[in-house]
């Protein structure tokens, strides 16, 4: 595999652009070379590549593609429109790296990996939590056999006042769901992986929009609503357009017979919280901060775990993405984001998005 830099171009200048996707690819110089920026809005283009030194301002992915011949492009758009912009991507012979969730429905999924495998391409969807430390040093030790058989999972992500306000999060046209897009994919990736990719039975979701479209509803800063280095609003926001969930509840069956409870929200009237707990049946884990609850004889035993220090940036896991991608790319590593992975976490989605709507559980295939 040649070792001339691989082209980058970019699809969506938003926060995530800016803020993730531009810097994780920056830190890979002389890997990698920014070409171009798109975005409709030719201002925010412009602004992006005057940031971040990209020569390259296209409003046309079309454009963009045919004149630029990127070997890698990052799709950051608004979760409906990630399918046109992959697919593009692909027929044009650029691997892709794309914001979660990877689409919105499981079919769009299918057809995007469907595409990528034809095209001999990889199609890397940024699940990221799986390359902060404690999640992997956790994959360690389920994988060591430390907690046994894991039977009972909680997992939450949730915000007090979170909603994001820069974009279109919460607009069903552009973004087709509300938190459980945003912040639930992650938890369930994570903890499909630590799991092994499980085997899902059946899900039950619940959703609710009681505090989104509200004026009361709104975040008290950006760095509380995903945010952490601030963003640059490309359109005001009204509350009046929130018609996507605040809060999303789940109930997940694996076939093995384990459960997982998932809370994840943007706005609610309780305290802001995130964590993931597993029990097995010889000890129990929380994620973060990595911490064991086990039996020494008669007694009880809470081991906090050390990890290695993560990089003091935002959104440090699309750096080891990014690289990861990379490295794929030229033959060096494997990617740790598999398609069958991302596609098992969309039917998950799928299926609980199905449920509240139907208000009934759902077996999933």
């Amino acid at each position: 595999m040649s070792s001339t830099p691989l082209k980058v171009a970019f699809i969506g200048t938003g926060m995530i652009a800016n803020t993730a996707h531009i810097p994780a690819f920056l830190n890979l110089a002389g890997d990698v070379e920014l070409a171009a920026v798109v975005n409709p809005n030719r201002a925010s283009a412009e602004e992006t590549a005057r940031q971040h030194a990209i020569p390259g301002v296209y409003t046309s992915i079309e454009a963009m593609l045919a004149e630029v011949r990127p070997d890698i492009v990052t799709v950051t758009t608004p979760n409906v429109y990630h399918h046109t912009a992959v697919m593009a991507a692909l027929r044009a012979g650029a691997h892709v790296f794309c914001e979660k969730p990877a689409a919105v429905t499981v079919a769009e999924t299918e057809e995007m990996f469907a595409a990528a495998e034809q095209a001999g391409r990889i199609l890397y969807v940024s699940q990221t939590l799986r390359f902060q430390p404690e999640v992997q040093a956790a994959k360690e030790i389920i994988a060591a056999g430390r907690l046994g058989d894991v039977y009972y999972v909680e997992t939450s992500a949730v915000r007090r006042r979170g909603i994001p306000t820069w974009g279109r999060f919460h607009m069903r046209a552009h973004n087709a769901g509300g938190p459980l897009f945003d912040l639930g994919v992650h938890l369930i990736d994570m903890i499909y992986w630590l799991l092994g990719n499980p085997a899902v039975q059946s899900v039950s979701g619940a959703t609710y929009t009681r505090l989104g479209n509200r004026p009361d509803a709104l975040p008290l800063s950006l760095a509380k609503s995903g945010a952490p280095s601030g963003a640059n609003p490309t359109r005001p926001y009204d509350y009046h357009d929130f018609d996507v969930e605040d809060l999303a509840t789940g109930f997940i069956r694996l076939a093995s017979g384990a459960t997982i409870l998932l809370r994840t929200s943007w706005a609610l009237n309780l305290p802001e919280s995130g964590s993931t707990l597993l029990a097995g049946d010889r000890a129990g884990m929380q994620v973060s901060p990595l911490k064991l609850f086990e039996n020494l004889g008669r007694m009880q035993s809470d081991t906090q775990v050390q990890t290695p220090p993560e990089q003091s940036v935002p959104f440090s896991g699309h750096w080891h993405a990014a690289r990861n991608l990379v490295q794929a790319i030229r033959g060096k590593e494997e990617a740790l984001v598999k398609p069958a992975e991302v596609l098992n976490v969309m039917r998950t989605i799928e299926g609980l998005y199905r449920s509240a709507e139907h208000q009934r559980e759902e077996r999933l295939p």
